[in-house]
C-alpha cells in the first residue's frame, strides 16, 4: 500500500492532527475542539481540519472518536463531551466530501492498538498479545486487543468502562479530568499546586488514585491483560497518584502481579488509527497510487 493517511485524534478538548504511514506520524498538529458547538458546525470543524492537512500523498482518512461509533458504517451514536455532535453519518459525509476511503473508530481503540503495535513492550523484548490501553483525559476510556485482535464487541461497547456505575455517580466522574471539576476546580491548576507541594492538590491526587485502583481492578478481572497502558493528560500526574492506585488494586488477591505502564509512544491514537485503516482497507488500496 503506497499514499500516507490523514489522521484525527479527536478529544473532549483537543483534537491531534497528522499524516501517518506504516507507524510514523507527521505534521502534527493541535486544535481546540468546540465541545458546544452545533451539528453542522461540528462537521464544519472537522471538514476544516482534514483540508488543512490534507495532500496530494494522501489516500485516506482515519479518525479516532471520543464515544460510541459504529466502525463498520463510520456512523456516529454520541460524543459525551460534544453533546450536540450525535446520529452522524460522519464516513459518509467525508467520503462524500473527499472522495476517499474513511475510517471512523473509537478513540481509545485506535489508542490501544498502536500500543499494541508498536508499544514499548517491543523494546523489552516481551511483545504482549493482550493489552488493555486506557485514557485519563477529560473522560475515562479503555479499549482491548485480545490475542492480536482488536475487541470491540457486539456494539462497540467493550471498554466503557468509564461509563460503569460507581459510589453516587460513574467511575469517569472519579477516575478523570471530571473528578477535578466536581470539585469545583481543575486538574491543571491541582497538578501544579502539587508540584510544590501544596497538600490539599496532594490529597486531591492520592484520592484520584484509590478510585482509578477500584477501577483497574475491574479491568483487570474482566480482561486479565498481559499488560495495561494508560495514556491521556491526566497520565502525565502519575507520579503523583500511582503509589495510591496500585497500594487500592493490590488488596484484591487476582491484581496483586498486574503489569502497568505509562505510554511512551508518541501519538499512539494517530498510528493506531493509520493501522486499523490499513486493516480494513488493505485489499481495496493495494493499486492505488497518490495522485
Amino acid at each position: 500500500m503506497t499514499g500516507k493517511i490523514v489522521c484525527i485524534d479527536l478529544g473532549g478538548t483537543k483534537a491531534l492532527c497528522g499524516l501517518a504511514f506504516q507507524g510514523t506520524v507527521e505534521n502534527v498538529k493541535r486544535y481546540p475542539v468546540p465541545a458546544c458547538a452545533t451539528k453542522s458546525e461540528m462537521n464544519r470543524y472537522i471538514i476544516d481540519l482534514i483540508d488543512r492537512i490534507i495532500s496530494d500523498e494522501c489516500v485516506g482518512i482515519a479518525i479516532g472518536i471520543p464515544g460510541v461509533v459504529d466502525s463498520d458504517s463510520g456512523y456516529v451514536f454520541e460524543v459525551t463531551n460534544i453533546p450536540n455532535w450525535r446520529n452522524i453519518n460522519l464516513a459518509g459525509i467525508l467520503r462524500a466530501r473527499f472522495q476517499m476511503p474513511v475510517m471512523i473508530h473509537n478513540d481509545v481503540n485506535c489508542f490501544v492498538y498502536g500500543e499494541y503495535k508498536f508499544g514499548a513492550h517491543f523494546d523489552k523484548g516481551l511483545p504482549c498479545q493482550t493489552i488493555l490501553g486506557v485514557c485519563l483525559g477529560t473522560g475515562l476510556g479503555a479499549g482491548v486487543v485480545i490475542s492480536g485482535k482488536l475487541h470491540e464487541g457486539r456494539n462497540g461497547l467493550a471498554g466503557e468502562f468509564g461509563s460503569a456505575p460507581y459510589l453516587k455517580k460513574t467511575l469517569e466522574d472519579y477516575c478523570s479530568g471530571q473528578f477535578f471539576r466536581n470539585l469545583g476546580t481543575d486538574g491543571a491548576k491541582e497538578y501544579e499546586l502539587a508540584l510544590i507541594g501544596n497538600q490539599n492538590a496532594l490529597n486531591l491526587f492520592e484520592q484520584l488514585g484509590n478510585h482509578l485502583g477500584v477501577a483497574i481492578a475491574h479491568m483487570q478481572l474482566a480482561y486479565d491483560p498481559d499488560l495495561i497502558v494508560l495514556g491521556g493528560s491526566v497520565s502525565n500526574a502519575y507520579h503523583l497518584f500511582g503509589s495510591a492506585m496500585h497500594a487500592r488494586f493490590a488488596q484484591i488477591e487476582q491484581c496483586e502481579e498486574l503489569k502497568i505502564c505509562i505510554s511512551s509512544l508518541p501519538h499512539a491514537a494517530l498510528v493506531g488509527a493509520c493501522e486499523l485503516f490499513y486493516q480494513r482497507y488493505a485489499s481495496e488500496l493495494k493499486n492505488v497510487q497518490p495522485a
